[in-house]
Order: C-alpha cells, then structure tokens, then sequence
C-alpha cells in the first residue's frame, strides 16, 4: 500500500475533546449513519452538528497544523486549500461503510476517533477490492490524516457489533477540482 498516513496521539485537547463526546445528536441506529458536517470559510460558518463558536475555535487551533500536514502529505496541494470542513459522524453497530476514495475536492482527509473507548478503527487498501488491509486502531483521541491519490488511498469503516462509533471528521477543502486532478 502506498497511501501515505500520518498518525498523531492525543490530537485534539482535553477541552475540545470532552466537548465533542458529549454533544447531543440524534439516535445512530443499528446498521445506520449520522453525519453531520460543518464548514468554515474566512471566519463564516454554516452547516449542522457543532455550534459555531466551537467550529471557529476548532479551526483556530488545528488548521496550522493540518496545514502542515497536508504540506508533508502532498506539498503541491497546499495551494488550493479554500475552506475546511468539521463533520461528527456516528456509525451505528453493524454499520459497514464499503471500500471507497474520498472526493478531489477533499485536500486532507482527517479521521479523529472520538468515541466510545474501544471500536473499529480505519482501513486502508491498496484497490477497491481490498487487498493489503492495513487497520489504525482505534484508540481514542487518536488522528489519521491522509490525502487522496487517486488509486492509492481506498479506505472504509465500519461500527463494532454493539456501540455508537463517533469520530470528528476534519477535512480541508478546495473548489478547484480540476486543479487537484492535474
């Protein structure tokens, strides 16, 4: 497999990771998914799941660094960055969301595991067919950020047999897909 991944500990701090625990959404079903996306544009935001006030402070505290990230993953991308994205998604158990690439227009892709204390983590493949499974363990407060290539980033998730799985999506952003796909 030849995606590249970077995997940091520890990501978000306490306060921002408490937080996202234990906001209130409505029930993630068995063999269902809730998402909830929020974006954040020149210090506007719009979208459903986390307040406003928490998305501008996210952004405040992670965006250099995930622009870092992205700089390390794939430098020539840095450039097209417009907006970032911060998504709750909770995958109810039994939820099998199948092998796919994200999106061009997905710059960095960020996974934070939130909750509960033990789940399935992220996997990754070298083709759609799943070959080469490698699994990030979920562990909480865990990130694996990665950016999409086309052909070498395949991943899924999947909920365990009995919890909610609940993990912070951070994603930067661009309009410029034909950029991307240069």
């Amino acid at each position: 497999m030849s995606v590249k991944l970077e995997i940091i500990e520890n990501f978000l701090s306490r306060a921002d990771l408490d937080e996202l625990q234990s906001i209130n959404l409505k029930e993630t079903k068995h063999k269902q998914m809730n998402v909830y996306v929020n974006k954040i544009k020149d210090n506007y935001v719009t979208g459903e799941g986390i307040n406003e006030e928490s998305v501008k402070r996210l952004h405040k505290n992670y965006h250099s660094q995930a622009v870092e990230i992205l700089k390390k993953l794939y430098p020539e991308k840095a450039k097209l960055y417009e907006y970032s994205e911060f998504g709750i998604t909770d995958t109810g158990p039994e939820y099998v969301f199948p092998i796919h690439n994200d999106t061009p227009n997905k710059l960095l892709s960020g996974v934070i595991y939130l909750s509960p204390e033990n789940n399935v983590g992220t996997k990754f493949y070298s083709n759609k067919n799943g070959k080469d499974e490698i699994n990030v363990d979920w562990k909480i407060n865990r990130a694996v950020f990665f950016s999409r290539d086309e052909k070498k980033s395949w991943h899924s998730f999947n909920g365990d047999k009995t919890q909610v799985r609940r993990v912070l999506i951070y994603n930067l952003m661009t309009s410029n897909v034909r950029e991307v796909c240069k």
